[in-house]
């Protein structure tokens, strides 16, 4: 089976190694920059990657990807004649008519993607909805060492927590087609039911909302728990969390509103530290430093969500305009 992965950041790469594991033909689509790091790589024996985790904190396991081939461009992706075409970019892109070309122009039997914000219909090109299927990144990857928090400078590192599973969702036979792949592998997958689309909405609802508010706190946990930002962002998850299960309250519901309290937001602050074998405070910073235009876009369609069905979503936008007031 012939995979291509659109996007060869760290968690293109990551998911990459697991795919080589199963044994499929790996191909990275890549800008000039990326493919050149890549064909170096290559040369040099392989893409390194490492496996942090609570009992290899400072000997991360060393995982190798050996054999891959790497594309810039449309017909050198239409020339390896991908079986699977897998998206790892921000969701942003997935919003673009780029994607929708590019997919329409690279024909293949399955296009996978893993958006935050899950299954949407604009995600959709025309009679093109038995081929796709959505997933949710449940490992953390990052490169370098997050200036001494954890993992190997200069190389891809990742951690999967304990007994966790990659969700897909979408049409069953193409779900489980990917689970089986993942499952091979080494990766734990399962296929999901069509609603567990909007849990995964609301938890990155929930997430982003977070995020903001302790960016707004100079992405300090302390410094967060004594804010005004952390009320902020608490009832703001709470409005995300409507819009994606509008209706009457459900024990999902409840249980996102529960979370969505400043006193869970604290608890989740306190606890956060204990729970990774890296610093947790450094990865974030990292991680939603870079994804920065991927947040405010989520919060501008939580927004959107939540105007539609005519929920509040007034805290929402006081977060959204604090984070552009910091650009």
């Amino acid at each position: 089976m012939k995979i291509l992965i659109v996007g060869c950041g760290a968690v293109g790469q990551v998911l990459g190694h697991f795919l080589d594991q199963a044994g499929v033909e790996l191909c990275f689509y890549a800008r000039a920059g990326s493919a050149e790091k890549l064909r170096q790589s290559h040369e040099n024996g392989g893409i390194s990657i490492y496996q942090v985790s609570h009992f290899h904190r400072q000997n991360p396991i060393h995982h190798l990807i050996k054999d891959y081939r790497i594309v810039s461009d449309t017909a050198g992706s239409q020339a390896f004649g991908p079986d699977q075409i897998w998206f790892t970019t921000p969701s942003t892109v997935l919003h673009t008519s780029w994607f929708l070309d590019f997919i329409r122009e690279v024909p293949s039997k399955r296009v996978v993607c893993f958006p935050p914000e899950g299954e949407r219909p604009e995600f959709y090109p025309d009679d093109a909805k038995e081929h796709m299927v959505f997933g949710g990144i449940t490992f953390m990857a990052w490169q370098g060492d997050l200036d001494g928090g954890g993992g190997l400078p200069e190389a891809v590192n990742f951690w999967l927590p304990p007994l966790v599973q990659i969700p897909l969702i979408g049409d069953k036979t193409a779900c489980t087609e990917v689970s089986v792949l993942l499952q091979k592998g080494g990766l734990r997958a399962s296929v999901q039911k069509a609603d567990f689309g909007k849990a995964q909405s609301s938890t990155s609802g929930l997430m982003s909302c977070f995020m903001a508010g302790l960016e707004l706190s100079s992405w300090s946990l302390k410094k967060y728990r004594g804010s005004p930002w952390i009320k902020t962002a608490a009832a703001s998850a709470k409005e995300a969390t409507a819009g994606q299960l509008p209706g009457k309250p459900t024990v999902t519901r409840i249980l996102f509103e529960l979370v969505s309290s400043p006193v869970g937001f604290t608890l989740a602050s306190l606890l956060m530290p204990l729970l990774f074998p890296f610093d947790i405070e450094k990865y974030i910073r990292f991680h939603y430093t870079k994804t920065h235009q991927q947040t405010l876009s989520l919060l501008e369609l939580y927004i959107r969500d939540g105007q539609k069905i005519g929920s509040p979503v007034n805290n929402i936008q006081k977060l959204l305009a604090g984070l552009r007031d910091l650009i």
